[in-house]
């Protein structure tokens, strides 16, 4: 917490983490494990019920005296949207204080630099709300999410490409939304919502394998976003000197090798129906997927050597690769000439929507902040 702050607000913010992070506690608990006084707990757990961010959650089992009270988070004290927005359709997400989906949708919708576009996306959000029936007193705000260099205010967009949108993307949306809102890297956010309440805080590394190839890193309860808002672009790495060309004008970047599309295209933009077929043992899927995962494991096992840290394989194909996982790990070790016996590699928690609940995520996450 910034030293800034008043101390009542340091103590109430750090108790309300407290519970965040044990979902179940008693006063007690919380007295002992921040080494604040039960006075000082007692104070800033009426003032957090008054805020209606946590409640009583019934009683732990006494060990003779007196029962102690248990205190949880009220998940749905606020929510928050998130937007993925793609060349061809957008994701809309609403997530709870504990970054839970409580409804999404899914719309087919090709971007064009438009008005009309820029109408249709603000109508579609005002739907989402009403259809889902959400208390926009308690909706922080909608992140929107692409695949695009996001500049630091949030609000410029610096390159997209893939998508082609303007500069004054923010500014072209303004009129339409009515909600506070931001722009985000679709990769960023993805390796955020990955990050978010794991069991242990550690670094890790997101590889976005979607259309477009993308990371990020989360080190110390942070994004590094580098010096110019352009770090982990690791579609454009050089994965074969002067191979295949890849959409930002180079070759040989990872992304002409590990992109989502390689694979969906062969069964009509069906990702689903691909490994369908990998399942079914089709040998030219088999064998594509096979390629496929050759020089994903150069790439990763290049990640593990620059980094030295945890890798999570997401996007559209991470899901997917949770059943050959086993597979693909003693491909990736081959290359590994360190022999580490612990496994590093993992695939994403959220099948769907990652990059979207990310974008959310930066509400809930700086409410949390200055509680």
């Amino acid at each position: 917490m910034p030293s800034t702050l008043p101390i009542k607000q340091i103590n109430r913010n750090q108790i309300y983490r407290y519970i965040y992070k044990n979902q179940k506690v008693s006063q007690q608990d919380i007295a002992t494990g921040l080494g604040l006084s039960m006075p000082t707990v007692g104070q800033n757990l009426s003032a957090l019920r008054e805020l209606g961010l946590i409640r009583e959650a019934g009683t732990f089992d006494s060990t003779g005296g007196r029962k102690a009270r248990a205190f949880c988070c009220e998940k749905e004290a606020r929510i928050a949207l998130g937007l993925d927005l793609t060349a061809n359709h957008i994701s809309l997400v609403a997530i709870d204080m504990e970054a839970h989906l409580l409804y999404s949708n899914r719309i087919r919708l090709r971007y064009t630099d438009s008005l009309f576009y820029y109408a249709t996306l603000g109508k579609l959000v005002d739907s989402f709300i009403e259809e889902n029936r959400l208390d926009r007193s308690r909706i922080l705000g909608l992140g929107i999410c692409l695949a695009a260099i996001i500049a630091k205010d949030h609000k410029t967009v610096q390159s997209a490409r893939l998508i082609g949108a303007p500069r004054d993307l923010y500014q072209k949306l303004k009129p339409h939304i009515s909600l506070p809102f931001r722009l985000f890297n679709d990769a960023n956010s993805g390796g955020f919502a990955e990050w978010w309440n794991m069991e242990q805080e550690r670094t890790i590394i997101y590889l976005s394998l979607s259309n477009s190839v993308g990371g990020a890193m989360v080190s110390s309860r942070r994004l590094y976003l580098g010096d110019n808002q352009k770090s982990c672009e690791f579609g454009h790495v050089t994965l074969i000197p002067d191979g295949r060309p890849c959409y930002c004008g180079q070759k040989g970047c990872l992304n002409a090798y590990c992109s989502a599309n390689l694979l969906s295209d062969l069964t009509g933009g069906q990702l689903g129906d691909f490994f369908d077929r990998v399942e079914e043992k089709q040998a030219p899927y088999v064998a594509a997927f096979r390629e496929y995962m050759n020089y994903l494991a150069i790439a990763v096992n290049n990640l593990r050597m620059q980094y030295d840290c945890d890798i999570i394989l997401g996007g559209y194909v991470g899901p997917y690769m949770t059943d050959y996982l086993k597979v693909f790990r003693e491909m990736v070790a081959k290359r590994n000439g360190f022999r580490e016996s612990r496994q590093y590699v993992f695939t994403c928690r959220y099948r769907f929507e990652t990059a979207a609940i990310g974008a959310a995520l930066y509400y809930i996450d700086r409410f949390i902040r200055n509680i």
